[in-house]
Parts: structure tokens; sequence; C-alpha cells
């Protein structure tokens, strides 16, 4: 439609002003030997291109969701009452968005649900809203809400959650899905874990990849099991702002210790490819595992609070400095934005197909609209994917057996 074809014109534009970002930084780093007056008009200048560029980032996803919600019609998925009964189901960052809502209606199906928070307090709090929202449905069954405390920026942590696991459920609870579904975004300096990893790079890939790791044993075997892995479209911008198809073979930038472009949308881009990579090494490894499944996917632009580090920050996040313009383009975004139960739908979806469904379309990334999508050859690269897996074993001390 004419729609759909403006909507492209726009992606073309804005992609070019990102491209047009990444090398007005390069260029500028080294302006040291300018005049003070001449460094402050570059720094001006390199200030406005790199919101450009923030901005042109989310506008472009909210941009092509809306599009593509205009061929589908997007409404809530929600599982039949008591479908999921005798089903475990871990769902990691659960105290607020998606992973909140996610926990809502798979345990209004019946699911014993387990969120994962950083702290004891934040996880009561969840499953106190979980329950409330059972109790606003009449339903009474609500003993299988569990909070276990998991920090994914503390590999420590990680390593331990296992064993909370098995203290709180007993190790004969056997695991039904694995959500990993908690990130950050948008993080505008580079950060460093107590690990010594750049945050982004370990709360959105190598924490998750240690957890599955440490849990694979507990998957249910018997009936099925399966790991979800909350990916986004903005993998795709690995290619614009990490100045390479994706993931290079020495993968030298994992912990950008290299370079930290974009305001974090760098690192965030890439650690969203790395979600994608890990999925497909993890059903490859898994093939003749006939019980396994492994899926990533794109939950849609959600006006969820993973959004708080950027420039389009909800008034409430922004600090004290924040000019009117700011909160302007806040407002914009987040009305632009799909709702968080909308956003869930995908992770909801691929938690509650039946097992030769699942075998279907094992490995395969899952949009919005919860159908598969095509990836770009870069995100479908199965050397850089072992590669990865290998970097990743080799980083948080542990040989990851999948069998």
């Amino acid at each position: 439609s004419s729609f759909i074809n403006r909507k492209i014109k726009l992606i073309h534009v804005y992609c070019r002003i990102v491209l047009l970002y990444c090398l007005f930084e390069k260029r500028t780093t080294l302006s040291l030997s300018l005049s003070p007056s001449r460094q402050q008009a570059l720094y001006n200048r390199k200030f406005f291109l790199r919101r450009v560029a923030e901005g042109t980032l989310l506008s472009t996803a909210v941009i092509t969701d809306q599009a593509e919600a205009a061929i589908t019609n997007t409404r809530i998925y929600a599982p039949k009452p008591k479908s999921l009964e005798g089903k475990v189901i871990i769902i990691t960052g659960a105290t607020t968005g998606l992973g909140l809502e996610s926990a809502k209606r798979l345990a209004a199906a019946g699911a014993t649900t387990i969120l994962t928070a950083r702290t004891e307090e934040k996880g009561v709090n969840a499953v106190n809203k979980v329950k409330t929202h059972l109790s606003e449905r009449s339903i009474t069954n609500i003993d299988n809400l569990f909070s276990i405390t998991l920090n994914l920026d503390d590999l420590e942590s990680v390593k331990t959650f296992s064993q909370r696991y098995v203290e709180k459920l007993g190790r004969n609870t056997k695991i039904s899905v694995l959500m990993n579904n908690a990130g950050v975004a948008g993080i505008p300096q580079r950060e460093l874990t107590k690990d010594g990893y750049e945050r982004t790079f370990q709360s959105n890939h190598l924490g998750p990849f240690l957890l599955t790791a440490k849990l694979f044993p507990y998957l249910d075997r018997a009936n099925g099991a399966r790991v979800i892995n909350v990916s986004s479209k903005l993998h795709s911008f690995a290619a614009a702002v990490g100045g390479k198809l994706g993931l290079s073979e020495t993968l030298e930038n994992l912990n950008g210790e290299v370079e930290y472009n974009a305001d974090g949308w760098q690192a965030y881009s890439l650690s969203k490819l790395e979600n994608i990579l890990f999925t497909q090494e993890l059903q490859r490894r898994s093939e003749g595992l006939d019980w396994f499944s492994t899926f990533s996917l794109h939950p849609g632009v959600v006006g969820t609070d993973i959004w708080r580090n950027t420039y389009v920050a909800k008034k409430e996040q922004q600090n004290l400095s924040s000019s009117s313009i700011q909160s302007i383009a806040s407002n914009l975004f987040y009305g632009s934005t799909i709702s968080i139960e909308e956003g869930a739908n995908t992770q909801i979806y691929l938690s509650c197909i039946n097992n030769n469904e699942a075998k279907r379309v094992k490995g395969l990334y899952f949009g919005e609209d919860r159908q598969p999508r095509k990836l770009e050859t870069f995100a479908n690269d199965s050397n850089i994917a072992k590669l990865l897996w290998e970097r990743s074993e080799a980083l948080t001390g542990v040989e990851f057996k999948v069998e």
C-alpha cells in the first residue's frame, strides 16, 4: 500500500542519518588540537547528531512496527484457563514490563510461575501484583507463584540461581519454560559490572547464557521444555552502528573495549544480535534432543521502562536539566509505542504452543505478530554463532553441556 511505501522511504532516510552520525562520531574523536571555541562547536554538533541517531534507531523501529501493524491485526493473546497446569515457567526481569505481564497471563492459565528479581523486596511486590491480577479474575489458585533473586550483572548470583531454585521448589520440579526476558538498553556511557564486563553485554547476553547453562540440567526432559530469548528488531542496526556487518570473526568488541558509540545503542544492538545467534547455536547443539526447542523474538517497540536511560525516557525518569524538547520527544515516542499487553503476546504464545508445533518452528526468530521472520545474512552466521558460544563459555568459566 501507499502507506507502507511511505514508511519504507522514511526508513531509508533514517538509516542514512544513522550512518552520518557514525562517520561524524569517528571524525571528531581526535579534535584536541583545535581551539577551545572550535572544540565546543564540534561538541555541540556531535551532541546533536548523537541525539538524532538515538531518535533514529527508536523511530525506525516504531515506524516499521506501525507499518506491519497496518497489515496484521494485533490482539491480546491469552492462553486458556488451566491449559498450563503442571507447567513450570521461569521469567527473568519479571518485576515490571513484559516480564510482569507475561507472569500474569501465564499464571492465570495455571502455570507454576517463578519471577526473578534483583532484590527480595522487588520480587515479593511483583508476586503480589500477579496475585491481585488473579484475584480480580476470580482465580483462587494463587499458591503456585514464587520469586527468586537474580542479578544478571553479578555472575556469582547467576551461577548460584539454580541452588536457590532447588531450595524453593525442590530438585524434582522440572522447568518447562525458561524465558530470558530481562535486559537493559541505551546506557550512555560504558559501564563495567563487578565482573569487569560491559554492562549491556553481560545483562543482555552473558548473564542469560550462563543462566541457561546452569538451568539446562533442570529442564523437563519427560514432557518437553523450551528456552525463549527476548531479542529486538534493533539487532539489525548492529551493521549500522557497529561499523561491520554484525559481529566480526575476531569478536573484538564484545565488551565495548574497542569502541562504545551511539549512547549505548551500539552495545544494545550487538547484544540483541547475540541473543539471536545464541538461540541458533543452542538449537544446533540440541539437534537429536526431541524434547527441546528454543526461539528468539522481537516483542515490538513497547512502552516499558527499558527506555529509562535514553533521550526519550518518561518525564519522571529524566534528570532536572532535561529540556522541553526532550519531554516532547518522550511524549511522541511513548504515544507511538504498542502497549505492554500487546508486547508480551509473542513470548507468551511461544510459552504455550504444544510440543509438536514447537518442534516445527524450533530455532526461529519471531516478530510481534507471533509469526516467524526472515533474518539478515549476518544474523544467520553459524560460524560467528559458534565462536560467540565458545567465547561466552570462556568468559563465564562454565562449560555449557547440551545433553
